[in-house]
Order: structure tokens, then sequence, then C-alpha cells
């Protein structure tokens, strides 16, 4: 177990992204998302350590498109499905934003990832 360099954030969607990924849901996920279980629909950002909750605060805001967009594909890659406007002010209501300034890395093997 070691604490690691790296301020996380995590994203949950908040009623009206529920609200949207209802209306555009997949048979094979009908009626299956609520608020209590959006958690586990929710995405973790790795980040550079943040010294600053302000800092972390304005890397959401320049990101805020990305990070909106990333989240509605992981439901549906068609963007002609996606909401109108995706701007800051949208994305806050449509998310709930955590900042974790503690990471704590429990696994004994090494991390692996894909390139986005």
């Amino acid at each position: 177990m070691r604490v690691i360099n790296r301020t996380a954030v995590t994203l949950v969607g908040a009623k009206p992204y529920l609200d949207w990924t209802r209306q555009k849901e997949a048979d094979f996920n009908a009626g299956a998302l609520t608020v209590a279980r959006a958690k586990t629909f929710g995405s973790a950002f790795l980040l550079p350590e943040f010294e600053l909750e302000e800092d972390v605060q304005e890397w959401v805001e320049e990101n805020a498109g990305w990070l909106f967009e990333f989240q509605l594909a992981a439901w549906t890659e068609d963007e002609s499905a996606w909401p109108v406007p995706r701007d800051l002010k949208t994305f806050r209501e449509w998310f709930r934003i955590d900042i974790h300034s503690v990471v704590v890395d429990i696994g004994d093997d090494e991390i692996e990832g894909e390139e986005l």
C-alpha cells in the first residue's frame, strides 16, 4: 500500500444526467440506473498533485467540455443524442464533482492503462 503523488477528481451523474440516460438507454440497461446506483457509473481522474483546491477547480473548469463528453460517451457514442449546451454551467448541474487530495494505491500489482 502506498500514497501516490496524485490528486483525484471523481464525477458522478446527478439527476439531469440520470434523466438523460433513461431517455437514451439501451435495451440491456432498461431501468438499471438510479440515483443510488449512479456512483458505480462514475469516473475517477488522477491529476498531478495540486496543493490548492482552487487549482483543481481551475483544472476542472478548463477541462469541463472534455469531461462532459467523456461521461456522455461512456453511455452512448451517438453524439447526435448528446445534450446541447454542454457548457460549464450545464456540466456542474449534470455532475457531482468531488476532489480527493489523498490517493492511496492498495494494489500490489503494477497499474496498467491504455492511451485515450
